[in-house]
């Protein structure tokens, strides 16, 4: 297995563990009253299993990076139809605000668990890959704070803010997840 694909499989994993953190939560779903005419492309499943890993620990940190990337991926599709859908007031205030809340809480504690992680992997690329997966949910974090801020205020310079951490938030997940890649 390449260093990107191990490194996508890791971020894959966050993002299946955070589906199931919102889900266990009970929260409500929202649905746009219309498809978006810009919708990112959805990461694509591999045609089969991979073979187990020989390595137990490389099995496991494989994982954890799928479902840590699937997490940033489906973080990131949220906060944005949160802004959109607000935009639209297709949602009410409180209600886009109280979700947005419950979409970022929990990236600080996974913030927190990545970093214990670089401690316990053994091989710089798995190091790396942990690096990145901290690094977007930094970048998801402030496209969060940015958005709020825009909330607040209103003033284009803070929508202007919050569309290019949004965009560069965008570039993080597809490296990630190797969404740039034509298969």
């Amino acid at each position: 297995m390449t260093v990107r694909t191990r490194g996508a499989t890791i971020v894959l994993a966050a993002l299946i563990l955070v589906l199931g953190t919102v889900a266990v939560r009970g929260q409500q779903t929202v649905v746009p009253v219309q498809p978006l005419p810009s919708a990112p492309p959805a990461p694509q499943a591999a045609p089969s299993p991979p073979a187990p890993a020989a390595d137990p620990t490389a099995q496991l940190t494989e994982t954890v990076g799928m479902l840590s990337g699937l997490y940033l991926y489906q973080t990131y599709l949220t906060i944005g139809l949160l802004a959109d859908g607000k935009s639209e007031r297709v949602y009410e205030e409180k209600a886009a605000r109280g979700v947005l809340t419950s979409v970022l809480t929990p990236l600080e504690a996974v913030d927190k668990r990545l970093e214990g992680l670089t401690g316990v992997v053994k091989s710089a690329p798995d190091r790396e890959a942990i690096t990145r997966l901290r690094q977007t949910v930094g970048l998801l974090r402030r496209q969060g704070a940015e958005l709020t801020a825009f909330w607040n205020t209103g003033r284009p310079e803070d929508g202007a803010r919050y569309e290019a951490t949004r965009q560069e938030a965008w570039k993080w997940v597809v490296a990630l997840l190797n969404l740039d890649k034509k298969n």
